[in-house]
């Protein structure tokens, strides 16, 4: 059994790596788009890292002041008065614990659902992508009404003495509907981008690599259930729950973070010979060399941003044609938005999902940057 020291190390250190995946993927995101750019995808980074901090803070004061867990009937009557409100301290928070703990799960899912709302933008696994954010946001109301309702009055989840139940020291029932709803949820968040994958017209080998790449909730799902029959095996350690749990917050901090990522490492990114022009009051950061560019910025009203496909030429464009969507945080249904094909959007994501701004195109463009004031 682990020690409440070797649990506290652990945590932090698993607490400082999912921190700084979660400070990576933000960061990554601004290099990319811009603070403009940002969008529900990175509020749920901040809100889920907000949690897990929020969660390391309650664990550490559960380990100082202890809980029932592991009393039984007649221990609980022999306990002095000081022990006794120490545990009852220690019972209300572990009850915040498991409040942190389905809120955090579940933050990380919506960094997933909205990523995918991005990347499917123009095409028919978006609508599935939506409906999925309806399921999940419906098993995390499940899963919190779960947690006040299993032990009622709730004030007997935090009652000592006389001990209360099983039911509301142990809370057996959390590590069984938890993972069930979890799961479930896991299983329609991968199936959004698979049939998008499998239907591009490239080869089987990538797409394998890729369907493996976003199918990597598996991982999650490994985790959850690695937690769940640990769990149950030492219902009277709360040490072990408490290991697993943040070996979970790990494993799924990386995975839900990886997409984003990604951009970061790649030759297309660095590789690519970067030029910058200034002119006027903004600038503009070039990557290669064609006769099509990418330009991003503030709207007119300076409330949205927005994405500028500029085609300047070639042999299948016409000169001087553009197209223009919004995207962001203006979701006005009178802020008008030209969407470009669904096919080339396929094949754009699964060539190279590195762009994340909902533009899909299959040629190599001229990609831009640009600032702009609004105008008055």
């Amino acid at each position: 059994m682990p020690t409440q020291e070797e649990v506290n190390i652990e945590g932090y250190v698993e607490y400082a790596a999912g921190m700084t995946i979660f400070l990576t993927r933000v960061l990554g995101r601004i290099l990319l788009v811009g603070v403009g750019g940002l969008t529900w995808d990175d509020v749920f980074t901040v809100v889920a890292a907000a949690f897990w901090t929020t969660d390391l803070v309650i664990l550490h004061y559960i380990g100082v002041y202890g809980s029932s867990v592991g009393q039984t009937t007649e221990s609980a009557l022999l306990l002095d008065d000081v022990t006794v409100e120490s545990f009852r301290i220690g019972d209300k928070l572990t009850f915040a614990s498991w409040c942190c703990y389905v809120c955090l799960i579940w933050s990380m899912k919506g960094i997933v659902l909205w990523y995918y709302d991005r990347m499917t933008l123009n095409l028919w696994q978006n609508v599935l992508s939506k409906w999925m954010r309806w399921f999940t946001l419906s098993t995390f109301i499940i899963a919190m009404l779960f947690q006040f309702t299993l032990c009622v009055p709730i004030q007997r989840a935090w009652q000592v003495k006389p001990y209360p139940s099983d039911k509301c020291v142990f809370r057996k029932e959390n590590y069984i509907a938890y993972p069930i709803l979890s799961i479930v949820s896991d299983l329609g968040i991968m199936a959004i981008p698979l049939p998008l994958i499998w239907q591009a017209k490239i080869e089987i080998k990538r797409k394998i690599i890729l369907c493996v790449f976003f199918a990597s909730g598996i991982f999650i799902i490994i985790a959850t259930l690695l937690r769940t029959i640990y769990s149950l095996g030492s219902l009277t350690d709360l040490l072990v729950a408490t290991q697993w749990a943040t070996r979970e917050y790990l494993v799924t901090a990386f995975v839900v973070s990886a997409p984003a990522i990604k951009p970061l490492f790649s030759r297309r990114l660095w590789g690519l010979r970067m030029s910058t022009n200034r002119s006027g009051t903004g600038y503009s950061d070039h990557y290669g060399s064609n006769a099509s560019g990418l330009r991003s910025g503030k709207g007119s009203k300076g409330t949205g941003h927005s994405v500028v496909i500029e085609s300047q030429g070639g042999e299948n464009s016409a000169s001087g044609k553009a197209f223009e969507m919004s995207r962001g945080w203006s979701r006005k249904s009178n802020n008008p938005r030209l969407r470009l094909p669904s096919e080339p959007s396929q094949e754009h994501i699964v060539q190279d999902s590195d762009e994340e701004a909902g533009i899909h195109v299959t040629d190599t463009y001229t990609i831009s940057s640009e600032e702009r004031r609004a105008k008055e």
